[in-house]
């Protein structure tokens, strides 16, 4: 499609600035916060790096440069696009949509504050800055959602459902709702606007397919919970909780949801792609007893997925999935390091835990 000449050139030439794994790993070996601050500003985080140096130190400064530096990258990708291409961008960047309102709608029914919430914010999508600036101000996610309503934001129409449905809605029950009109929306819109608009559905069925089985796996781990699912949803299965459909069917995931152990649970998948990074995060998770090892490795699936996109749809929306899955790994990675000087991790603990294609 000519219209992602530009941007995939763009993107491109964007990616060359990635930091290699040689790279990330080398940084593990600076020892302490200031080293890696100083290692930093010899590399492309240069600019936001010392600009974070000029209102904050340690953690502070890096956490501001990498914040500041994935918001710059990833909000200028829109542009880079038109017309069919564009909108198919605004696809792909609604995950930072649904991300900020999420994130506003937890921090508003815990009552933080306003600055607090906008820390962990990434306005790179439909929702700019001001706006959810003034969402943050909201006294509580009623009013937030009031305020979308009233500019008439569609990402209100499943929340304002939502609450005509289930007038005393809990925030997990917003976050889901969210997420399955977002994906019902986006897939519709691809299927009867767009005509080359299937790669693009892949990648959503992929991100629909890795939610449902960490849904699923989670009520296999802990089989108690889904006594509550009765008294959450007024349902006794988690068919009301999935994404989609995405490639995975419904009846496999609520069949894998009903295993008492996270290994009859895995085994339901072993016939689908997903079954040799699902028997790697059963391994780490036989190590750790932590389901979120497991689903580092579901993590590490669609970094592969998608970064191979570059090459397979060099013409198309691959270049986009490919480069900013990779470009939100490697600030992933550096946040990650980060965390692990400072907590006094030797280099070889942190770089066993860098998440890589």
């Amino acid at each position: 499609m000519r219209d992602f000449d530009y941007g995939n050139a763009r993107l491109r030439a964007m990616k060359s600035r990635l930091l290699t794994q040689h790279d990330i790993e080398a940084l593990a070996e600076v020892g302490s916060l200031k080293g890696l601050i100083a290692a930093l500003t010899k590399t492309p985080y240069r600019k936001t790096v010392e600009a974070a140096l000029s209102r904050s130190s340690g953690m502070s400064c890096i956490s501001n440069a990498l914040g500041d530096d994935l918001i710059d990258t990833l909000g200028s990708i829109r542009d880079f696009f038109e017309d069919e291409a564009q909108k198919m961008v605004v696809i792909v960047l609604r995950r930072y949509d649904l991300h900020n309102l999420k994130t506003i709608l937890r921090g508003l029914s815990q009552g933080a504050a306003p600055s607090e919430i906008q820390s962990t914010l990434i306005p790179v999508g439909e929702l700019n800055r001001p706006l959810l600036a003034e969402l943050t101000r909201a006294p509580d996610p009623r009013s937030a959602i009031d305020v979308l309503a009233s500019i008439n934001s569609t990402f209100a129409q499943p929340l304002l459902h939502l609450r005509a449905e289930h007038p005393g809605a809990d925030v997990t029950r917003m976050e889901l709702a969210l997420e399955q009109w977002s994906l019902t929306q986006a897939k519709s819109f691809l299927e009867s606007e767009l005509q080359n608009g299937n790669g693009l559905t892949a990648a959503l069925d992929l991100d629909a397919d890795l939610s449902n089985m960490l849904t699923a796996l989670r009520f296999a781990q802990t089989p108690e919970d889904r006594k509550l699912l009765q008294e959450w949803i007024g349902e006794d299965d988690l068919l009301p909780l999935l994404l989609g459909p995405g490639s995975l069917p419904f009846d496999m995931l609520v069949q894998a949801g009903t295993q008492d152990t996270l290994d009859a649970a895995v085994e339901i998948f072993a016939r689908t792609n997903y079954n040799d990074a699902l028997k790697a995060g059963l391994e780490a998770y036989a190590r750790s007893n932590r389901l979120s090892d497991l689903e580092r490795q579901l993590r590490i699936y669609r970094l592969r997925w998608m970064s191979e996109k570059i090459t397979s749809d060099p013409l198309g929306i691959g270049v986009v999935l490919g480069y900013t899955a990779l470009k939100v790994s490697e600030v992933g990675n550096l946040r990650w390091m980060a965390h692990g000087i400072n907590l006094g991790m030797s280099a070889q603990s942190i770089r066993a835990s860098l998440e890589s294609v």
